[in-house]
């Protein structure tokens, strides 16, 4: 019996390692390693919006990665407020990330458009994606001020 579940391990790990379950982060990711420090990640300062608020327009985020995909966002600025959200780009290649996405995806830009920023919570379990956003909806944003 012991031997069975020892078999069985083994070739659930070896499965999860061919579909990529433990694979590396993409190399072509455009910006470098980063760490979540509780509400952003480390390195990201707060952007300095004066009170008549963002410059208005259109603004598209670089490109980041979310490990399992890219996150790119495009911020649309209206009478100085953060009035829409698109993302560009998101994990959807396989059905976890998809399904993963379509729940991460709206929540994401609500508290966005709501808090008027980039700093955002992250979604239960769309810590990747969420970080992504934020760095993508974050270099957006710094075009809207300058």
């Amino acid at each position: 019996m012991i031997y069975t579940k020892r078999m069985l391990l083994v070739l659930v790990l070896a499965t999860a390692v061919v579909l990529g379950v433990w694979a590396a982060p993409p190399a072509d990711t455009t910006s470098a390693f980063y760490t979540w420090n509780g509400r952003q990640p480390a390195n990201v300062p707060e952007i300095p919006v004066s009170s008549a608020g963002y410059t208005d327009g259109t603004f598209i985020g670089r490109r980041e990665s979310a490990y399992y995909g890219i996150v790119q966002v495009e911020a649309f600025i209206q009478g100085g407020n953060i009035v829409r959200i698109k993302f560009l780009s998101f994990p959807n290649d396989n059905g976890t990330s998809a399904y993963i996405s379509s729940v991460a995806v709206p929540q994401l830009k609500q508290e966005a458009i709501q808090a008027q920023g980039s700093h955002v919570q992250l979604v239960s379990g769309a810590t990747f994606t969420s970080e992504a956003f934020h760095l993508s909806l974050h270099s957006a944003l710094i075009q809207a001020v300058n």
